[in-house]
């Protein structure tokens, strides 16, 4: 028989982060005993970071003599969005069957618990809002005990981009910074290309014992480069979604954790109606030497047009038009081409540029001036 409740009678709630301890490494001074302490369990949540996942062990506990009935234990994490309702996860981990709950009687001395988990993709204040209801064995009363345990979520890294368009090919450089106190392990880094864009990782230098992992220390940074392509679409038409970097990690302990960047933009101006591509030779260009070059006159619309090349020769610096330089194209199809030989001369050596080359719409006398032309390197 359960002895006579106490007149105020409340349980006690246990709530413990589940994490692997960090190695904890102090200098000596000679005098240290020679086991001394290398593992610290934790006394509190420690640091938390976006990727890891959040683990704890909640218990309530019945420390009187009496019987409580109708003790139930929720768990609930407030982050600075949204709030999520926490599931016993402990099967998940390995551990037995959790019992009732609610526990229709908890007895004196016995304890109702769960194990929860939640991954963490906000940075920020988060909350782990506990809860136990049970029924008061003195008035029967339903009551309620409640506490909140807060905690940072910091961003463990600093991820920045650098985006290059190279004759319709887009180069992604990533620089992953480890802005933690402590070294990680990084264990994959992938480009999630969004369709219908493709990535490829270029090829860098690494330690072929490593394979693809690598170990970067507190303010550290790592490095790749891809390249996104599609043969579908067109790079320089507005604002596109190349995809996201996706980083997993390790600790110095082996504590997982795992985090996508937001979207990579490319941002670009209005591709022209009509538009050019030159194709130069292979073989060295020289002062004084002309040669052929091949330009290919796109119509971008979806309209027949009858256009017109013009190759303005006092806009024309270090490489100018040695032949007509005004050419009918005719009339070019919606999203077909039209291609023409033209011979330029080579004035000036060094890296130049093809430039004043205009395209015009006959009927409409609309000028379609193209900036990003050819570059070529004269001897």
């Amino acid at each position: 028989m359960s002895a006579a409740p106490p007149t105020s009678t409340q349980p006690t709630l246990k709530v413990m982060r589940l994490y692997k301890p960090r190695l904890h490494v102090e200098q000596s001074n000679g005098r240290d005993f020679e086991l001394s302490n290398m593992l610290l369990l934790p006394d509190s949540f420690g640091n938390i970071y976006l990727g890891e996942t959040f683990s704890s062990y909640i218990s309530v506990i019945n420390q009187f003599a009496c019987d409580l009935q109708q003790v139930g234990l929720t768990a609930k994490l407030q982050t600075p969005t949204t709030r999520s309702d926490l599931a016993d996860t402990r099967v998940s981990r390995g551990g037995s069957t959790p019992p009732p709950n609610p526990m229709p009687v908890l007895p004196s001395g016995g304890n109702l618990d769960m194990a929860v988990e939640y991954e963490l993709n906000e940075v920020g204040v988060h909350t782990l809002r506990v809860g136990v209801s049970y029924c008061d064995p003195v008035t029967l009363e339903a009551k309620s005990l409640r506490k909140f345990y807060r905690f940072n979520v910091l961003n463990p890294l600093t991820i920045t981009f650098k985006h290059l368009l190279i004759q319709e090919e887009s180069f992604v450089e990533a620089k992953i910074q480890n802005i933690t106190q402590a070294p990680l392990h990084v264990e994959t880094v992938h480009f999630l290309a969004s369709p219908p864009f493709r990535a490829v990782e270029l090829a860098t230098v690494r330690d072929p014992e490593t394979d693809r992992q690598a170990y970067v220390g507190p303010e550290e940074t790592l490095q790749r480069v891809f390249k996104v392509t599609s043969p579908q679409l067109d790079l320089s038409l507005g604002t596109l979604n190349l995809g996201r970097l996706e980083v997993a990690w390790k600790s110095s302990m082996g504590e997982a954790g795992r985090l996508q960047t937001q979207p990579v933009m490319r941002k670009v101006g209005s591709l022209k109606e009509a538009s050019v591509s030159i194709v130069a030779p292979k073989q060295p260009l020289r002062v004084g030497q002309p040669f052929a070059a091949t330009f290919l006159v796109h119509n971008n619309g979806t309209r027949p047009m009858n256009l017109q090349l013009q190759l303005r020769r006092e806009l024309m610096t270090g490489i100018v038009c040695s032949a007509l330089s005004h050419q009918n194209v005719g009339v070019v199809s919606p999203n077909g081409s039209t291609q023409l030989d033209v011979e330029l001369l080579p004035l000036i050596a060094g890296l130049q540029q093809i430039q004043g080359v205009f395209i015009v719409e006959l009927e409409t006398h609309v000028e379609y001036p193209q900036e990003k032309t050819l570059h070529l390197l004269v001897n």
